[in-house]
């Protein structure tokens, strides 16, 4: 089964550039002209102002704390792995993941929540000589509730199958 959320990460980036486009030109627009007039529907433009970058600025701090990731899963490997890959869309953050299991080795599963529940960590486990070891947390928070289910599903079957 392989799981990705292509659809999911562009559809953000594209929301971001759009906001940007629009805000940075309206900023710009307001404070240096006189074309939507003084005052509008009763405050001062300047004000409108600072209340639209507060906006754009809350706006990015919660994508930030959301934590998007691209994710793509894969465990139709012929060589007996799981494979999860994924890049962080927060800026200046863009760095690419590979895990690669063996399926042999992978022992378990775990999903948390965190940031008053926002967002939504997977947690790998797996079997070595000394014991069991984890991944670092990774943030599916992206991925939409068919792919977060079709990815517990796969794990589930993994994670039961060397348990035995």
């Amino acid at each position: 089964m392989i799981i990705e959320n292509k659809n999911t990460t562009v559809r953000i980036n594209q929301t971001r550039l759009i906001l940007l486009i629009i805000f940075i030109p309206l900023i710009l627009v307001m404070s240096t002209t006189d074309i939507m007039g003084r005052t509008i529907m009763g405050m001062n433009k300047y004000y409108w102002v600072i209340f639209l970058t507060l906006i754009y600025i809350v706006y990015n701090i919660y994508e930030y704390i959301k934590d998007f990731n691209y994710i793509y899963f894969s465990d139709e490997d012929e060589e007996g792995k799981l494979i999860l890959r994924y890049i962080s869309l927060r800026p200046f953050k863009g760095r690419r993941f590979s895990i690669e299991i063996e399926k042999e080795k992978f022992y378990a599963y775990k999903i948390v929540r965190a940031v008053f529940n926002l967002n939504k960590y997977i947690i790998l486990y797996i079997n070595t000589p000394q014991g069991v070891a984890k991944y670092p947390p990774i943030s599916i928070t992206a991925l939409n509730t068919d792919e977060y289910n079709k990815l517990k599903k796969a794990l589930y079957q993994h994670a039961n199958r060397n348990k035995d």
